[in-house]
């Protein structure tokens, strides 16, 4: 099915993967128009990206479909350390962000099915995926981008839109049509990856870490007694051409020394790893997000939800410009923001990667012997420190991404407030207490699409209460008592005040008093 007709749209947008998927979701909920296309005729049907962390579920919990994504996967229980076949360390994570987040876990979940819960509210929402058309070129003019698009049956079409969004993948067509150049490194050691059912002493639910003097594997609990599978590719079998997953299996146990079985593979491949980044988000109208503007090794899993919140901080910045609720300007600041946070994770994943999966006499003693020792130290305080607990948790779950130097947050306070209280720019922290009579959190009660006021107080001022009116905020008062004490303090509010939430749940401005100057003026410096 497609929209032949309809080649005037807001939005189009460029590949139909995870993070194109979010951005058509979020443009949906706030009623702007858009095309999203994919060279693809059909969804990929491989696990993909497999782990989807709690920022992510904050992010589908606001659509409505965390609890769908949480019942389709597996709730990590736990992490083992094998060493030459024979666990030496485990450490339990079912609930290891306890009170950072409502999704206090590492969430297993197939990229396919994210996909589909994707795919599924779009088409909801009344819209739909335009697959087996491919982009062609475009031409950028001052309001208006006309873009070439190849549709199924060898014809041309040109879509004129607003905005372009490159959401195409690590070989991004409109990012090399922009020339924007993509830096970082490939590394020459391939790794494969396979989907399949196994026999092994390995406990469903759980991850595993396999290390051997000559590799390092990962094993990923998926469904149905099924495994996902990643290492790299055994030396002895670098120099074929062509490689068969039989040659895999033996490879494997020899340098793993594990008992495993494999059967009913999925899914075989064999692959190489990058780790490399745009040199900008960004060009006019047209920008780039996901794998098109930053490829990340599979250190962490990160790369896809990366990806996601690309999506998040955009769409709102789009919609708010083109319903002419926000200023231009106020798109300056997706790719200031986005482009530091690939960077920076850039850095320390390319570092452990190479460690990980180099065969340099080094990294040869450091893997077997000097990582065993570093895990026997960090394991135990992970299961018994609950701040170490709680930084792991913090560092993964990508809770932790702030855009404290974003001029939406610089010299954002007014008032004084505890150094630990949350800034301008910071995640809003997740905090359980009373509303209105009745238990809930502060994520549950924000608005999905709009700037959130929490009112630190018993009463709304006049002043505050016509400002949110003028510029749409949705505004609730959270009352002073012995249930909402811990929200006070978390907050950093000894008598009153508030904070000003942007759409994408980060801190746009906090004040220590119910003083409406600093709420005005910044509402019209980036509002409308």
């Amino acid at each position: 099915m497609y929209e032949w007709d309809n080649k005037t749209t807001d939005v189009l947008i460029v590949g139909a993967g995870p993070t194109g998927l979010m951005m058509a979701c979020q443009l949906a909920m706030h009623k702007v128009s858009f095309r999203i296309i994919d060279k693809n005729e059909s969804l990929s049907k491989s696990s993909g990206a497999l782990i989807l962390q709690a920022r992510s579920l904050e992010i589908v919990e606001k659509m409505g479909i965390a609890q769908d994504a949480v019942k389709q996967g597996i709730v990590a229980d736990a992490i083992n350390i094998v060493f030459d076949g024979e666990t030496i360390k485990s450490t339990a994570i079912k609930n290891i962000g306890k009170n950072l987040s409502q999704f206090p876990f590492l969430l297993m979940l197939e990229q396919s099915k994210t996909e589909k819960l994707l795919l599924k509210f779009i088409g909801e929402s009344h819209n739909f995926v335009e697959r087996g058309i491919h982009f062609q070129s475009f031409i950028q003019e001052k309001d208006t981008i006309s873009s070439v698009v190849i549709l199924p049956d060898g014809t041309t079409q040109t879509i004129t839109s607003k905005y372009l969004i490159a959401a195409d993948g690590a070989a991004s067509s409109v990012r090399n049509f922009l020339h924007i150049p993509f830096e970082g490194i490939s590394y020459p050691k391939p790794i494969f990856i396979l989907d399949c059912t196994a026999k092994t002493n390995f406990i469903p639910g759980e991850i595993n870490f396999v290390f051997s003097n000559s590799t390092v594997a990962g094993f990923f609990s998926l469904p149905d007694s099924r495994w996902r599978i990643d290492s790299p590719l055994p030396k002895s079998l670098e120099k074929f051409g062509n490689i068969t997953f039989d040659q895999i299996e033996t490879a494997f146990h020899l340098s793993t020394q594990l008992d495993i079985k494999f059967k009913d593979v999925e899914w075989f491949s064999i692959t190489h790893v990058h780790q490399k980044y745009a040199k900008v988000m960004r060009v006019q109208n047209c920008f780039l997000a996901g794998d098109a503007a930053h490829v990340n090794t599979p250190i962490g899993s990160q790369g896809m939800n990366t990806g996601l919140q690309d999506a998040f901080n955009l769409a709102w910045k789009l919609a708010y410009v083109i319903k002419n609720k926000a200023k231009p300007s106020l798109l300056d600041t997706y790719s200031l923001e986005r482009l530091g946070i690939s960077k920076g994770f850039a850095r320390y994943a390319d570092t452990l990667f190479k460690l990980l999966t180099n065969n340099n006499s080094a990294a040869k003693f450091i893997r077997p012997y000097g990582i065993k020792v570093l895990l026997k130290i960090i394991f135990p305080l992970l299961n018994k420190l609950n701040v170490v607990r709680q930084r792991f948790f913090i560092s993964i779950s990508q809770i932790g991404i702030h855009y404290r130097s974003s001029i939406l947050s610089t010299r954002q306070s007014e008032g004084n407030f505890p150094h630990k209280a949350p800034k301008p720019g910071d995640r809003l922290p997740y905090v359980e207490f009373l509303y209105k009579g009745i238990k809930t959190n502060d994520f549950k009660i924000l608005g999905a699409i709009s700037f959130n006021l929490f009112i630190l107080s018993d009463t709304l001022p006049v002043d505050i209460e016509k400002i949110a009116e003028k510029f749409n905020l949705t505004t609730k008062v959270i009352k002073r008592s012995p249930e909402n004490k811990k929200f006070y303090k978390l907050l950093g509010i000894k008598h009153s005040g508030y904070y000003l939430i942007r759409p994408d749940m980060h801190i746009a401005l906090r004040s220590a008093s119910l003083d409406s100057i600093r709420l005005n003026d910044y509402l019209h410096q980036f509002l409308i």
